[in-house]
């Protein structure tokens, strides 16, 4: 060791300078790679709920149309086009809980569905079964002339119980601080 500090020069000086700035590099990369990563963590998940929300207004938008053709049934449009506003609504929605599987895809239940194509193997998503109850009650709609307000009144509630499910999957108040954080 004696021998070390005796030779003691410039060139040592320079090397040990040398290698702790690059531990000093190396400690605050590492931060700042753990920060990107972290970064694009949230903005994945940010670019999948705006995905969920962009769905999601669609659900609510075809929901909020269908209830009004049943109280206007018979009193801003003939009985007669019922069938076929009915039948375009039940389509769109259709469409639309496939489309909500790719978000809100069935969990593996045992053996349950393993009949089934995959994206239907496993049980619903309640977000979806709330759905498939408003389908439901959109298919036994227009019985009786005239307004139909019990199965709008149906539709308010599968709206609501939709709603819940995708609040809980966002969560609008996580949503912005995390805005917050990354702006």
């Amino acid at each position: 060791m004696a021998d070390f500090f005796a030779n003691f020069g410039i060139e040592q000086g320079l090397a040990i300078g040398s290698a702790l700035l690059a531990l000093a590099s190396f400690i605050l990369n590492l931060r700042l790679v753990g920060r990107q990563e972290k970064r694009n963590a949230v903005a994945m998940k940010m670019a999948h709920d705006s995905d969920v929300i962009r769905w999601s207004d669609d659900v609510i938008a075809l929901l909020a149309s269908t209830q009004e053709m049943l109280i206007e049934k018979g009193v801003s449009y003939p009985e007669a086009e019922f069938r076929g506003r009915r039948s375009a609504a039940r389509a769109q929605l259709s469409a639309l809980i496939d489309r909500g599987r790719l978000f809100f895809p069935n969990r593996a239940d045992g053996d349950y569905g393993a009949e089934k194509e995959v994206g239907f193997q496993g049980r619903r998503h309640p977000a979806l079964d709330v759905l498939v109850e408003a389908y439901a009650q959109i298919d036994k709609s227009g019985a009786p002339p005239g307004p139909d307000r019990e199965v709008s009144d149906q539709l308010t509630v599968c709206r609501r119980k939709f709603m819940a499910e995708v609040f809980k999957s966002v969560d609008p108040v996580r949503r912005g601080e995390k805005m917050k954080e990354l702006t």
